[in-house]
């Protein structure tokens, strides 16, 4: 991994000179030395800003580089892993004692927690940069990326978010903040800084407040953007979603039980299992300051590391609802690993996996913000269940979800129809994973068989066929008789 580390062009830090609680201001100072930019920085507002400036900065000297480069940097270890080794349990561990050595430069910078902070950030400009956009990720760029390593490269990134670490106090570390919030769950000591940063602290109360923060939603922004690529890249394309399932961890780790890349994408849809969309998007920052309570007390159902959580879920399920299209072999890892169950469950939080009953039957209105994250969910059961029998089956037994999965298909029209009218018009083509639910719960998977509504969409699915049949015959003949 040493030849990753040295092709890591970094900020020069040491150019940066930064008060807490003053106002923003940058610019040139001849004082500090050539070139040296001096920053006042009101620390709960201007650090963001400030840290990604930084990184933008860094993203505009790689745009000259080699896209094989660019790539093998986004994947590289992050700072604060690059001390590390992993023991047989698959745990990380530091081999050197960072936390008292002044005199260690590197290991210090790669313990410091705004050397981390700024080096997530690059990775997350970097990735919107190059493969930011279905226009960069399908087709022949698509093939690019992959050929290039991206596929690999966002993979071991999310894994290098969830694997654990042990710190010099013995103490497990995941750089994605938990879900609980626990006091003693701080990814990284705030107390740790470089030499470049050491003089940051100052007296401010609020410093490790607004570190920790920033820690968390970098990590946040970090994974959400490594899904959405992979999203775009598993779209069209089977290759790329080969290359998903193909992926393996550098290293085993026994404690994620993650051992390819479809079990690495179930992991961060299962992240939030049990966790209602309301409590995700009410969820609170590690430590909340003053300011952020404040603003959370009037607020409360809303916060920003919620909007940030819903994001993250919602791109990991449409990473599994592209990479899971007309893809068996990835819909059977994903049914192995119980992920029908975590998507039932997160569109119908009340239902039984059985012939379950639910108050939930339909799909959220468009004023819910958690909306895309439902149609996404129920295009993934429906890709299962297209390549996957045994998921058909599962679905095919519970009505409530049957039903729901019409709407997502069909549209609210699709739940409410006409009995006097036989057009087949009002429906789209029936997706051939709902077929598949359906003909198992016409096969016996559903108790009492089908309803009104499951023999109207196939009915009407017949129809469309003999109507489109009948088209094709007539062509024909206009052709022939040409």
């Amino acid at each position: 991994m040493d030849d990753e580390e040295d092709s890591y062009d970094e900020v020069d830090f040491l150019l940066v000179n930064w008060h807490l609680h003053g106002e923003a201001e940058i610019g040139d100072n001849s004082s500090e030395g050539e070139g040296t930019t001096n920053i006042r920085i009101s620390a709960d507002v201007e650090f963001p800003r400030w840290l990604h400036q930084l990184a933008m900065d860094d993203v505009g000297e790689m745009r000259g580089t080699d896209l094989h480069s660019i790539v093998r940097r986004v994947g590289s270890p992050f700072l604060c892993q690059r001390s590390h080794n992993i023991d047989a349990d698959g745990l990380e561990h530091q081999t050197t004692n960072i936390t008292n050595e002044r005199s260690g430069t590197n290991s210090r910078k790669n313990a410091c927690i705004i050397c981390n902070i700024i080096d997530m950030r690059q990775r997350v400009n970097a990735i919107q940069h190059y493969m930011g956009t279905l226009a960069q990720c399908r087709g022949t760029g698509g093939d690019v990326l992959r050929e290039a390593g991206a596929i690999s490269a966002l993979l071991n990134v999310l894994w290098r978010l969830k694997v654990p670490s042990i710190s010099d106090n013995s103490k497990t570390i995941v750089l994605l903040p938990q879900i609980a919030f626990t006091e003693d769950g701080a990814n990284l000591d705030s107390m740790i800084l470089c030499d470049y940063h050491l003089h940051l602290r100052k007296d401010d109360p609020y410093f490790n407040d607004v570190v920790l923060n920033e820690f968390d939603m970098t990590a946040l922004e970090l994974a959400t953007s490594c899904l959405g690529s992979l999203r775009d890249l598993s779209c069209g394309s089977a290759l790329n979603r080969a290359a998903i399932l193909a992926w393996t961890p550098q290293s085993p780790c026994k404690v994620a039980f993650i051992e390819n890349g479809v079990q690495l994408l179930n992991s961060y849809v299962k992240r939030y299992d049990q966790w209602k969309w309301e409590e995700i998007l009410s969820l609170q920052q590690r430590r909340p300051d003053k300011h952020i309570a404040e603003f959370a007390t009037e607020c409360a159902s809303s916060t920003d590391r919620g909007k940030k959580e819903l994001r993250l879920l919602t791109n990991a399920l449409g990473t599994v609802r592209n990479s899971s299209h007309s893809t068996p072999d990835v819909c059977q890892e994903m049914f192995d690993h119980d992920l029908v169950d975590a998507l039932v469950w997160r569109l119908m939080p009340s239902c039984k996996t059985k012939n379950g009953q639910s108050t939930t039957n339909s799909l959220p209105d468009v004023s819910l913000p958690w909306r895309e994250a439902c149609f996404r969910a129920a295009g993934s059961l429906i890709n299962l269940a297209e390549k996957c029998p045994g998921v058909a089956r599962q679905l095919g037994s519970n009505r409530e979800l049957i039903h729901l999965l019409i709407e997502t298909w069909g549209g609210a029209s699709a739940v409410v129809f006409d009995q006097t009218k036989t057009s087949a018009r009002a429906l789209p083509i029936l997706h051939l994973g709902l077929a598949a639910i359906l003909n198992a719960a016409a096969d016996g998977a559903l108790a009492d068989g089908l309803d009104e509504l499951m023999v109207h969409v196939l009915k009407n699915e017949t129809i469309r066929k003999r109507f489109a049949q009948k088209r094709e015959e007539e062509k024909k003949l206009g052709r022939g008789k040409n």
